[in-house]
């Protein structure tokens, strides 16, 4: 405030310095940490102070206005002086106004002093200016001498670099020119090289068709080759294979048991070695000795079976060794031809022998033929009784068609399109499905029962055939097959229909919670509606007991009869129970 700046304005005239120069940052911080440390000096001289002796906070506000006042006293007094007035002549000469006048002339030097420091402070600012101007041509011309220099060496560079490419191009040329001269030699030797290659190809295919007819030749041979012979040969082979390993085996074997030797030899100088060096060292007594001395070979007895260990055994080297064929192709029987024609001759003989047989096995044909052609004619016969009795059948399905055509009209006449009608309908198109399995041809209006007529001769067809196989063991064997393949392609219908079945069901359910997961959210507004527990709701369940009467009068209409609960055919007018 006020105050502060006539302290300045004091120290101003003291000093003869600027009192708006604002000091350097470390005496600010300085200033600032001898403040603080006052401070703290202060609060310890407190503690130390009895009760009477401290002060509260409003004594210590007026010590700090009278210090205050005190100190304007004192700059008032210091400007005094200055003027060569006496404190004591102002004291008593000057009265209030002249007060007031020398604090107008401090004002007005104050605001001199502020002039000429923001003077100053505007001429230092354009001597930063006019030296970050004179700072920046520099840098420009250093920038304009770097950017001619590398200008001029830019030129240089791009001349460089035209001879560069010129000798370039000139030798350019000369390798393209000595490129063609190798290329065409190279042309000219592949040329060579392809007449040569066609010429060796040409044989390879002779010598490969050679090898092929030796191959064919040695194949045909083997063929011949007596067993006996191949097994001796072959127990030959084995007999070398066990060699080989046990020659390696032993080899594995002695080479193990001279470094085990060269490691126990090592070992015991060793020790003897240790030994003479303690027996240096320092004497001993007999007794103690031969404890060493018995101590040393239990010690060596360890290490020998440690250092065997360390080493397989036979069993091992022989389950590790695997048998390693040599490679070589087993000789041929034939070297003289006089042993390829004893072959040829005792093939002849078993050749005749076995003509002998082929003959003995086509009489027993002729004989099986025979037998056939009788069981033939007895299947005919067979079959002349069984179309007699299908065209029995017939006419007795014709008289029961003609029996159910009646039924028919009198059903659809009374009842029309009803569950009956539907029944026989599914019933209809069962009977096409397997009468059209069966191997007939599907009519434009097809019959139930010539359809059935149909299906059931087939039956009887299958079932005669089925019996006239089964009289020989092959054939009840293959009907048993057959069973067999028929079952397992039902089971794996039925089992593929109910994976299908399930597919779906999954297929829908999925379908289902893809739908419920894709549909939009309603989120419910408001409070929400307590729930209240609904009046007990007892449903009553009316059982309509069915006598019967119904379906007896349809029975009745239909057929004349009817039957009563206990089965019983009854041929009067039913009656309501």
């Amino acid at each position: 405030g006020r105050h502060a700046k006539m302290a300045m304005v004091a120290m101003a005239g003291e000093d003869g310095e600027n009192p708006f120069r604002l000091p350097p940052d470390d005496q600010i911080f300085l200033i600032r940490e001898q403040e603080r440390q006052r401070r703290a000096d202060e609060r310890e001289r407190v503690k130390t102070l009895r009760v009477h002796e401290k002060t509260t906070a409003s004594s210590r506000v007026h010590r700090n206005r009278r210090t205050r006042e005190n100190g304007e006293d004192i700059v008032l007094t210091a400007e005094a002086s200055g003027k060569g007035r006496t404190p004591r002549a102002h004291s008593e000469g000057i009265g209030g106004r002249e007060v007031r006048r020398e604090k107008e002339n401090v004002a007005e030097f104050v605001a001199k002093k502020r002039e000429m420091f923001l003077v100053q402070m505007s001429l230092d600012v354009k001597k930063a200016e006019i030296l970050k101007l004179d700072e920046r041509a520099k840098q420009k011309e250093e920038a304009l001498k770097k950017s001619q220099q590398m200008l001029d060496e830019d030129v240089t560079r791009f001349d460089a670099f035209l001879e560069s490419n010129d000798k370039k191009a000139h030798t350019a040329l000369k390798n393209a020119e000595e490129m063609t001269k190798k290329k065409q030699e190279a042309l000219q030797k592949i040329k060579q090289l392809k007449s040569q290659l066609s010429a060796l190809q040409s044989e390879i295919a002779k010598h490969k068709e050679q090898k092929d007819e030796c191959f064919k030749y040695k194949h045909f041979l083997e063929k011949l080759t007596p067993q006996e012979w191949k097994d001796a040969m072959q127990q030959e082979k084995l007999g070398r294979k066990l060699r080989r390993k046990h020659d390696r085996v032993e080899a594995k074997l002695a080479a193990d048991k001279a470094k085990m030797q060269a490691e126990m030899e090592a070992e015991e100088r060793l020790m003897e070695e240790k030994a003479a060096e303690a027996a240096k060292s320092r004497r001993r007594q007999r007794r103690e000795a031969e404890e060493e001395q018995k101590e040393r070979e239990r010690e060596m007895e360890a290490r020998r079976r440690k250092i065997k260990k360390k080493y397989k055994n036979r069993e091992e080297i022989e389950a590790e060794i695997t048998e390693v064929s040599s490679g070589e192709e087993m000789d041929l029987y034939f070297k003289e031809p006089k042993q390829l024609l004893d072959v040829f001759t005792s093939k002849e003989e078993s050749n005749l022998f076995l003509i002998q047989n082929s003959q003995d096995t086509e009489q027993a044909l002729e004989e099986l033929q025979q037998k056939f052609s009788e069981t033939k004619r007895t299947s005919e016969a067979n079959g002349d009784k069984v179309r007699s009795a299908i065209a029995a059948l017939e006419r007795q399905i014709a008289d029961e068609r003609q029996t159910s055509e009646e039924l028919r009209q009198k059903l659809g006449q009374k009842e029309g399109a009803g569950e009956q009608g539907e029944l026989l309908e599914d019933l209809c198109n069962k009977t096409i499905e397997v009468h059209t399995a069966c191997g007939y041809e599907v009519e434009h209006d097809p019959d139930t029962l010539v359809m059935l007529a149909g299906i059931e001769a087939k039956l009887e067809e299958f079932l005669t055939l089925f019996e006239e196989v089964e009289m020989t063991e092959a054939g009840k064997a293959l009907v048993a097959k057959l069973e067999k393949e028929k079952e397992f392609d039902r089971r794996s219908t039925a089992k593929r229909q109910k994976k299908e079945q399930q597919n779906r069901k999954n297929e829908e359910r999925l379908k289902a919670s893809l739908q419920r997961s894709q549909a939009p959210i309603h989120r419910k507004t408001g409070k929400q509606i307590m729930y209240r527990s609904a009046p007990l709701f007892q449903a009553r369940r009316v059982v309509q007991e069915d006598d019967g009467y119904e379906e007896a009068v349809k029975e009745h209409e239909v057929f004349g009869i009817w039957m009563n609960r206990d089965g019983v055919p009854n041929a009067g007018n039913p009656m309501r129970s």
